[in-house]
């Protein structure tokens, strides 16, 4: 992943962002307000940004990019479900901790577009594990790219949710329902037959 500039201009910016999305909305925010907001000149603004549309771009991008090295940075173990629980509480625990930035998200009409790079985050994370340990992604028979968008969806759906509540239970406990949805969510859920093939 490319390295990404942190400035404390950057972080001004962001929080401006934040604060002005949440207070007026997206729409109507203009660049001149970020600026003013950040207590930056415009000609600062535009030597990051080429609009606020890049802007809101590039912090998704970012978003998404910590995401990615949460999860990947909590390795499996052998016989060990993908996106095991370390990684979710991870990814959780990110999310809370910048959840104003979240919110603000909601709130520019962008929701979904997060939503949807993050969904594809995590289901291009499912790919590369089975590459890397050749299992098999198909369980039960269910082609790939099914069970690929069953489990990406049902993840992001949840996390989601958990969000737009105001993110009202911990991290632990949302991790710890969402495991708990893993295991009941069918007779053989196709993680677990994920684990199976790890095991033999």
């Amino acid at each position: 992943m490319a390295q990404r500039r942190n400035t404390r201009t950057e972080a001004a910016v962001k929080q401006a962002f934040i604060t002005l999305t949440r207070k007026k909305g997206f729409d109507a925010t203009t660049v001149s307000d970020i600026a003013r907001e950040a207590q930056i000149n415009r000609g600062t603004f535009y030597t990051h940004y080429t609009d606020k549309f890049d802007l809101l771009q590039q912090l998704m991008a970012n978003a998404v990019g910590d995401l990615a090295d949460i999860i990947l940075r909590s390795q499996r173990q052998p016989g060990q479900e993908f996106i095991p629980y370390e990684a979710i509480l991870g990814g959780l625990r990110y999310i809370k901790g910048d959840f104003d930035f979240f919110d603000a998200i909601s709130h520019s009409g962008s929701d979904m577009e997060l939503y949807t790079k993050t969904k594809e985050l995590i289901a291009d994370l499912l790919v590369v594990e089975t590459e890397k340990s050749g299992i098999r992604l198909e369980a039960d028979g269910i082609p790939v790219m099914y069970g690929k968008e069953m489990m990406a969806s049902a993840l992001t759906s949840a996390i989601w949710m958990w969000l737009r509540r105001g993110c009202d239970e911990s991290p632990e406990d949302m991790a710890m329902l969402i495991e708990r949805a893993k295991k009941i969510a069918s007779d053989r859920p196709l993680d677990a037959a994920l684990s199976d093939d790890v095991s033999r």
